[in-house]
């Protein structure tokens, strides 16, 4: 079952918009994924096949190393995508598959010419 969380993040801006809250879900133990990210500095941090979403999402903040980093999609038995538009604003998704993860983000990213900057998949879903 996937899950996820959706800010609105534009590098440079002080605010964000939360579009949908996470909703928890039975998961298999070591099925979740996260990706975490800095609008400020662009930092990344991902995290796969982790037992929990809560220490998914502590590892993927903790490995993105910026002050302001933030989770913005978790999955669990799935995967997820984050993507950066031209004008440095940010799309993500989740889906069962990477393509579609990818996709899905590259469509969210405002602003257009969106490339893929990171995507994960957690074990059986690549």
């Amino acid at each position: 079952m996937l899950v996820g969380a959706a800010l609105l993040l534009t590098a440079g801006t002080a605010t964000a918009s939360v579009a949908e809250e996470p909703v928890a879900v039975a998961a298999d133990p070591g099925a979740w994924a996260a990706i975490a990210i800095s609008p400020r500095t662009g930092n990344i941090g991902y995290t796969i096949d982790y037992p929990s979403q809560a220490s998914a999402e502590s590892s993927a903040v903790n490995k993105c190393g910026a002050h302001d980093c933030q989770v913005v999609v978790v999955v669990a038995n799935g995967c997820a995508a984050v993507a950066q538009a031209w004008n440095r604003s940010w799309g993500w998704s989740y889906a069962s598959s990477p393509s579609d993860a990818q996709a899905r983000a590259v469509a969210a990213a405002p602003g257009g010419r969106a490339r893929v900057i990171k995507w994960v998949c957690t074990s059986g879903h690549q």
